[in-house]
Formats: structure tokens, C-alpha cells, sequence
């Protein structure tokens, strides 16, 4: 694929260089042709024409018919004009077929009336031919004659001097070169591009372009770089999933299990027990339900490129999440309130910043001790919206802050156990958030607590 490619390139290099050799010498032939000498009413063309003549006339006077002949044999291999010369009885002197223009032409000259006192007689001229009579010393009357004939392609191909075609190959060969060059210059990185495309529809998720160093135009780095990015992106989402079904098959493993215990435990036990045993099924199942529905949330967020060209306003938003969490933590005397507030829109997804909303205020309000508050501010610092919510919990170690945001990490399992969390929510938040361009991270408050900060450019689109 690529060697044709190469060599349809170097084909269209090499002809397009001939067509411009075969124009540039078109034009400079009708220049020639049709320029007009300056201070003469003539064109350069008749100009050569009349030196031929005149070289021809004076071969004939000084050195007669035989070195006459040399000179016709040798004019005939250059340039565009060809000479002929008519004895006085008609016949030309290399024996040549002549035109009838340029017969006649001749003819003209040796008929017209000529005293005979000056070696050159009557002459007759037009665009592309030139006639002039001659007599000799030896009293023989000759008629000489300059005519273009042909067409351009004709005149380029034929009676050329030697130089001339060396000239033209050493043009073709060098364009040649040059065509290669340029023809690899193009299809070099073409086929390192699709080397990497091949190697990775293969499964090597690891084969990259890289830096270029031949061939690096705007257009083939700016590709290079796109194919690059997009199999970072490609392989950072396929390693993502592979990560989730492992990680979701491992936490599949213990609730299954305590329904296979609880199960038994029904099939075996009396009536109370078979009652303890379906509540603790169901207990597991909706964990499971809300562990898959939280994975599939999860993966939506990695993958699809949802629509997000919603006007959020965001302390509409997070006074609707905090009235839902406030009437769920009101069981335990938890509260969770709007401390600080601005009016804050930006354009994004409202379902994905719910959601990213929801589980920081949830997982804070799971974890901040009986009768205490979660404080939520909403703050507006430059171009950003800053919104940081504060527990009053245990916190979390200091070398695990930032490992909370990956799917199912838990700090301590008691106290996730106790929450029923899944280990999900912060990582649906962290994934939500980085869509739109903005960062979350957390940090133990001072006096104890967890204390979550949310940065959001007002100007991101997800």
C-alpha cells in the first residue's frame, strides 16, 4: 500500500516536473518567435533566420557548393529554422523535398528582376520565412531560404543540438531525485503512521508513532500526534474496564457469598432464623444493585461523550442535593447545610454534576459523627466556582487522600462496611468533575474531619 503510494506520488512529482519543462520551453519558443527587436521591425526569429542566410550566402561565395553541403548538414541538426538552397534551375542542393511555400518562395527570388551588380538579390520575407538571391563569383545564381516549419512539439523533438538533449537529461534526472526525495519525504511517515494503526488494531495497545524526524510537516506531526493520544486514550479506557471487571468480580464475591450463607442458613433454621436470613438476602442484594448501578455510572462517565450543554446554576443545585441528604441524615441528628453560598452558572451536564454532588455530600454525611454538621460553601474565586464540603468523621490517613478517589478503595474496612459504601461514589465524583475540566481533592481539616475542595472553570464544557 504504501510503495504504491510512494510511487503514485513520485510519478505525479516527475510529470508534473515535465509538463513545467515543456511550458517553460513553449513560452520561451514563442517568445523568440514573436519578440520584436528593439529599433528593427523585425522579430528575433527572422533576426536568427537572416544570419542563417547570411552564414549560407557566404559559404557559398567563398568556399563554393561542396563546404556549402557540410554547412546544410551540420545546420540541419540545430535549432528551429531549416535552410535550403535552390540552384537557378530549381534543384535543391542536398536534394531535399522543400515545401511548396518554401519553393515558391524561391522561385519569387530568382525570377524577380535583379540587375545582376550587387551579389545579393531580391529577398522575400513573413512571419516564419525568409528568401534571398545570391550569384556567386563564378556568376551561378542561387536562391536561399530560412523557413520554421512544423509545430511546436515538433521543432522541441527534432533538430536539437547535442548539448540540448544533455541539457533536458540532466533536468529529468535531477527532477527525478528530487521527486524520490519528496515522494519518501511524504510516504516515510504515512508508513510509520500505519505501522503503529496495524500494531495496534493487533492488541498492542503500547505501539505509538512518536517523534518524527523525517518528513515532519505541520499536517503529518499534527496527525502523528492525534493517532498518539488517541491510543493513550484507547488504552487508558481499555485498561480502565479491565481494572473494573476485576475490581466489580472481586466485590461480587463477598455479598454472594453472604446470600449462599444466609440461604443455607433458611433451609436449616426455624422460622426466625429463615426471617433473619431473607432480610439479610435482601440486604445483599441491594447492595449489589446499587454496586453495579454505581458501576455502570462509572463506565458511562469513562466512555460516552454525553451531551453536556446544560446552564447549571449551581447553588440551585446544590441546595436541592443538600435537602435530600439532610432529611436522610436527620434519622442519626446529622445535618448537612448550605454555610456559604454564591450565585455560580455554568454550562456542563446537570446529571453529571448531580451526581458528583451527591456522592461527596453522601459519603460525607455517612461518615461525620451522630449530631454533627457537614458544612457545604459555595465559593467564586476568579474564573473558577470552588465548592468544599466539610465532616466531622475520622478522616483518612494522609498516604491515602488521594487513593480515595480510585474505584473501590476503602480506607478501613469497618468503618465502609458500616456505611454500606461500595467505594464507588468518590470515584464517579472525581470522574464527573474531570469532565468538566475541574479537580477534586481532600485533606484533613484542622480540628478533625474530612474536608473535600471542588474546583470548576465556569467557562468548561464537558
Amino acid at each position: 500500500m504504501m510503495q504504491r503510494l510512494f510511487w503514485r506520488i513520485f510519478v505525479a512529482i516527475w510529470i508534473a516536473t515535465v509538463a513545467l519543462l515543456v511550458t517553460f520551453s513553449w513560452i520561451a519558443t514563442i517568445n523568440f518567435e514573436r519578440e520584436k527587436i528593439p529599433g528593427l521591425d523585425i522579430t528575433r526569429l527572422q533576426a536568427s533566420m537572416d544570419d542563417l542566410l547570411s552564414r549560407t550566402s557566404r559559404e557559398l561565395r567563398h568556399d563554393g557548393e561542396d563546404a556549402t553541403r557540410q554547412w546544410l548538414q551540420a545546420a540541419a541538426g540545430f535549432g528551429p529554422a531549416r535552410v535550403y538552397v535552390f540552384k537557378s534551375d530549381g534543384s535543391e542542393l542536398l536534394g531535399r523535398d522543400a515545401p511548396p511555400n518554401v519553393r515558391a518562395a524561391a522561385n519569387e527570388v530568382l525570377t524577380d528582376n535583379w540587375d545582376g551588380a550587387s551579389p545579393i538579390g531580391p529577398s522575400h520575407g513573413s512571419e516564419r520565412l525568409r528568401a534571398r538571391a545570391l550569384r556567386t563569383r563564378d556568376r551561378g545564381t542561387y536562391a536561399t531560404v530560412a523557413a520554421l516549419e512544423g509545430n511546436f512539439l515538433s521543432r522541441l523533438l527534432s533538430r536539437r543540438p547535442s548539448w540540448f538533449w544533455q541539457n533536458v537529461g540532466a533536468a529529468m534526472a535531477m527532477s527525478a531525485v528530487l521527486g524520490l526525495l519528496l515522494a519518501w519525504y511524504v510516504a516515510s511517515p504515512l508508513q510509520r503512521i500505519r505501522t503503529s494503526t496495524r500494531r495496534f488494531a493487533e492488541g498492542d495497545l503500547d505501539a505509538r508513532v512518536g517523534r518524527i524526524r523525517f518528513g515532519r510537516s505541520a499536517e503529518v506531526v499534527a496527525l502523528a500526534t492525534e493517532f498518539d493520544a488517541m491510543a493513550e486514550r484507547i488504552k487508558a479506557l481499555v485498561e480502565s474496564h479491565r481494572r473494573l471487571v476485576r475490581d466489580v468480580s472481586h466485590e461480587l464475591r463477598s455479598p454472594l457469598a453472604r446470600q449462599r450463607v444466609a440461604l443455607e442458613l433458611a433451609r436449616d433454621g426455624d422460622a426466625a432464623q429463615v426471617h433473619a436470613s431473607l432480610d439479610r438476602i435482601e440486604c445483599e442484594s441491594d447492595r449489589l444493585e446499587a454496586m453495579l448501578a454505581q458501576a455502570l455510572e462509572l463506565s458511562r462517565l469513562e466512555t460516552a461523550a454525553a451531551d453536556a450543554h446544560d446552564h447549571v446554576a449551581l447553588d440551585a443545585l446544590l441546595e436541592d442535593v443538600i435537602l435530600n441528604a439532610d432529611y436522610e441524615g436527620a434519622l442519626r441528628g446529622r445535618k448537612v447545610v448550605l454555610a456559604e453560598r454564591a450565585h455560580v452558572v455554568l454550562t456542563g451536564s446537570h446529571a453529571a454534576l448531580y451526581s458528583a454532588f451527591e456522592n461527596v455530600i453522601r459519603n460525607a454525611l455517612a461518615y461525620t459523627s451522630d449530631g454533627s454538621t457537614v458544612a457545604v460553601r459555595l465559593l467564586r474565586t476568579g474564573d473558577d466556582a470552588r465548592i468544599i464540603v466539610r465532616d466531622h468523621g475520622p478522616g483518612v490517613p494522609e498516604a491515602e487522600l488521594a487513593r480515595i478517589f480510585e474505584p473501590f478503595y476503602r480506607t478501613d474496612s469497618a468503618r465502609t462496611r458500616a456505611s454500606g459504601g461500595t467505594g464507588l461514589g468518590l470515584a464517579i465524583a472525581h470522574r464527573a468533575i474531570a469532565r468538566h475540566g475541574g479537580s477534586i481533592v481532600a485533606r484533613n481539616a484542622d480540628g478533625g474531619g474530612l474536608e473535600v475542595t471542588i474546583s470548576l472553570p465556569l467557562k468548561s464544557v464537558a
